[in-house]
């Protein structure tokens, strides 16, 4: 089977699609979670959330095995037994903090990992193979990585080289760079056409959701209505409800996890609760009565929830993960239901 993305409906600049894979089938709008789950969760754990999809970047997932060489990376999916999708960035972002200014090549981009590595050197080509070879679904093509707010000079330079980088491959998203500035954005799409889909950069480095949304809407306009729209933002709901509000149909973030390292629990309109506070030491009821994850199913308290954060337990991190990412894919759903 072949893969494609394809629209259902559509209302007010928002709309429902879906994409198919190889094996399976997923719903946009679609919140990809970080792999760093499965630092706190077992796959099945993590899988009962309703969670269908996770997304890796290949240089800071070499970082974590202490790897000298990305050829030495194993097969991701193999690796967590995972039977969902899998997304890669092409890991720009991370080569950004480690590749000189002269690693900037026509042809690619010399870097060394932090482990005293040998030099590696990496091409547009390659980039995609090893997402590949790591067993991805839909992945990136590289790009020339520059802050969101770096001078006009650098912007143009990272959009240039990226036009360069460019090919045509199946089941890729080609990266749409350029900081905030619609003229870059415009150039950095004439290299390619009739792409299967387009990552929109940067997004988690804009500081406020009103330039968040500016950026997202005035590049949106200039792509491919039929064409997949991917972005990541920061770790947090606000930056996701961003995304979703400008018609994004596949947002990469760490929200679920972030929360819950900080003791954060997402209940109803997107609040927090950070069960270390003493007033629930003597709370009995469920940590949110209107949810059906695992956690609040299993009818523990927020009094029990409250003796695992001041005990310093490592389950209540563990739980409440297990939480945030249910209410987080419920989130979404509802979302969907309502672009009608």
């Amino acid at each position: 089977m072949s893969k494609y993305f394809e629209i259902e409906r559509s209302k007010n600049g928002l709309r429902a699609g879906k994409l198919v894979l190889d094996d399976f089938q997923l719903v946009t709008p679609l919140l990809v979670h970080s792999g760093r789950v499965n630092h706190y969760l077992l796959p099945k754990q993590v899988w009962e959330t309703n969670t269908r999809a996770l997304y890796y970047d290949p240089i800071i997932f070499a970082e974590e095995l202490g790897k000298k060489q990305l050829s030495d990376l194993p097969n991701l999916r193999q690796l967590f037994a995972w039977k969902g999708a899998l997304f890669t960035t092409s890991g720009a972002d991370e080569i950004a903090k480690l590749a000189k200014p002269r690693g900037y090549k026509a042809n690619g981009v010399n870097f060394r990992l932090p482990n005293e590595g040998q030099l590696i050197s990496l091409s547009p080509k390659e980039a995609l193979q090893l997402q590949e070879h790591l067993g991805t679904d839909i992945s990136e093509q590289i790009y020339r990585a520059v802050d969101y707010y770096a001078p006009v000079d650098d912007l143009t330079a990272g959009v240039g080289l990226t036009n360069r980088w460019a090919i045509n491959a199946d089941n890729s998203l080609f990266p749409v760079t350029g900081g905030g500035l619609k003229e870059l954005h415009r150039k950095s799409l004439v290299s390619l056409e009739g792409q299967f889909g387009y990552r929109i950069t940067q997004t988690e480095q804009i500081d406020t959701i009103t330039e968040a949304k500016r950026n997202l809407s005035t590049i949106i306009k200039m792509l491919p209505s039929e064409s997949l729209r991917v972005t990541k933002v920061k770790a947090n709901l606000e930056q996701v409800v961003a995304a979703l509000s400008a018609g994004i149909d596949v947002i990469y973030s760490d929200v679920a996890v972030h929360e819950a390292v900080m003791g954060n629990v997402l209940v109803a309109d997107g609040k927090r609760l950070n069960f270390d506070h003493a007033h629930f030491a003597n709370d009995w009821g469920p940590v949110d009565q209107n949810c059906g994850c695992p956690v609040c199913t299993s009818h523990y308290s927020r009094a029990f929830l409250h003796y695992l954060a001041k005990t310093d337990s490592p389950q209540y991190l563990n739980l409440i993960l297990e939480h945030n990412l249910f209410w987080l894919n419920q989130f979404i759903i509802k979302f969907r239901s309502q672009i009608n």
